[in-house]
């Protein structure tokens, strides 16, 4: 009988919440990966709250000393053949993750490295970064959530070391479709606000098709970051669009659910820098929703376009509005891409497909 693979996970779990602390989640609760090898876990979250993301502290150079340590020590005594690792694309957190790194490399462990974020395109240019990216992707091997994210990788590390892993999310019960009675469409943006993610982008596109007596409700789901209440409902009441839009802050659970099942179509006009394959999008066709997004990071690789949904160039105020337009005058098109999105979504995108082939990786490295 082959002896199983030793694998230490050094990975984010929440808090806080965003897609690389969810999917390390997903693993670290995995039945499959944690029957499929003799792992180990470390976390690598350095910050409680979203705010403290990218910001430098006492308290996140301590933690990690205390991360690096404690790798070194799992590697002495643990003896993996595997490390798994989440690190960051650029910024100070990069720093941290390149000492880890060369670190585990100098004990002779193989290193795989998993990205859900892309570099500062700032900070890419310098040389000495691109010096060190130069180190840290030798010997290593990567995986990307999809084949557009590898074009920023391309001076570092050769396409035979790159495995291609969407992410996925846990499957929804396959029930008959939820039989909606709004009278008018409903549109949901579901993320952090942050102004990046599209929040006034959409905004302003309801502007547009209220001018056109168009009937729609747009609501607004997430924590409140960089774009806070107070400015938003300003924002709202200077649009005239207090009938149409309303914010209801972060939503989990059972919560969130509900605005998903209540919803016609989903919005996610996002031009975030760091913008990768974002979560919310497969949630959404999970349920069955045709989305309308943009062509940031991976996005037009879970987007098929005009089967699913729309995927428009970033900060295209007037052909969102268009497609929000075309959405409301077609609710008989746009329930059969939402069924073609649910279908895409079940043989693409779910938890299980994720954790397969995610074993399927590790096991042949």
């Amino acid at each position: 009988m082959k002896p199983i693979k030793k694998v230490l996970f050094v990975l984010h779990i929440p808090p806080p919440v965003h897609g690389a602390s969810v999917m390390g989640k997903y693993i670290h609760d995995s039945e499959l990966v944690n029957n499929s090898f003799d792992a180990r876990f470390v976390n690598l979250s350095a910050s409680s709250d979203l705010k403290e993301i990218g910001r430098l502290s006492f308290k996140k150079f301590w933690n990690m000393l205390l991360q690096l340590f404690t790798v070194l020590k799992l590697i002495r005594s643990f003896q993996p053949a595997v490390c798994y690792l989440t690190p960051s694309s650029s910024g100070i957190a990069f720093y941290r993750d390149y000492l880890l790194v060369k670190s585990i490399k100098l004990t002779g462990v193989k290193v795989l490295l998993h990205f859900h974020n892309k570099a500062q395109r700032d900070w890419l240019d310098k040389k000495y970064n691109q010096h060190l990216l130069k180190s840290f992707f030798k010997d290593v091997k990567i995986i990307l959530l999809g084949k557009e994210l590898y074009a920023e990788k391309v001076p570092f590390i050769n396409k035979k070391d790159v495995y291609f892993l969407p992410n996925g999310v846990p499957a929804k019960e396959s029930k008959a479709s939820i039989v909606k009675t709004n009278s008018i469409t409903h549109f949901l943006f579901l993320s952090n606000m942050i102004e990046e993610k599209g929040v006034y982008i959409l905004l302003q596109a309801c502007q547009i098709i209220k001018e056109q007596n168009l009937s729609f409700k747009c609501d607004f789901v997430g924590q409140y970051k960089d774009v806070s209440e107070k400015d938003f409902k300003t924002k709202v009441r200077s649009y005239g669009l207090e009938q149409e839009v309303s914010s209801h802050g972060p939503k989990y659970g059972d919560q969130k659910v509900v605005f998903f099942q209540n919803s016609d179509v989903f919005i996610f006009p996002t031009f975030y820098q760091q913008e990768c394959l974002p979560l919310v999008l497969l949630e959404a066709m999970a349920y069955g929703l045709p989305c309308i997004s943009t062509d940031n990071g991976a996005i037009p690789s879970v987007i098929t376009e005009g089967e699913t949904g729309f995927c428009l160039p970033q900060k295209e105020v007037q052909g969102l509005a268009d497609r929000m337009k075309w959405m409301i005058e077609n609710p008989d098109k746009r329930r059969k891409m939402g069924d073609a999105g649910k279908k895409r979504f079940d043989q693409n995108f779910t938890i299980d497909k994720f954790e397969k082939r995610l074993v399927e990786i590790i096991e042949k490295f």
